[in-house]
């Protein structure tokens, strides 16, 4: 079996964080449905949590621990699949207040 590094599942983790935030911004500019973007948020999900449980097998397991608590409160409560995603998010509306 293929042993997985942090590094290589974080960085997966960014690409489909990213991978996200285009389809979320393609949603509201109108160009992409609701139903696909929220199968790829659901995705997004998923996948965060199969690299978190990748991550359980490496030396920073309670990061990936962490991890997947904060991905499931996030999604929660504010529908953010991913850690990266709920920064983003949370910067676009600290901008946002802040501007307004």
């Amino acid at each position: 079996m293929r042993s997985f590094t942090s590094r290589s599942l974080v960085w997966t983790v960014i690409l489909v964080s990213v991978a996200l935030q285009i389809v979320t911004e393609l949603r509201i500019a109108g160009h992409v449905g609701v139903f696909p973007s929220a199968v790829m948020a659901y995705a997004a999900f998923f996948i965060n949590i199969a690299c978190s449980g990748l991550g359980f097998r490496t030396p920073e397991r309670p990061w990936w621990i962490g991890n997947v608590v904060l991905s499931i409160v996030t999604l929660t409560m504010i529908g953010a699949p991913t850690i990266p995603n709920a920064l983003w998010l949370a910067g676009r509306i600290l901008l946002a207040r802040l501007l307004a």
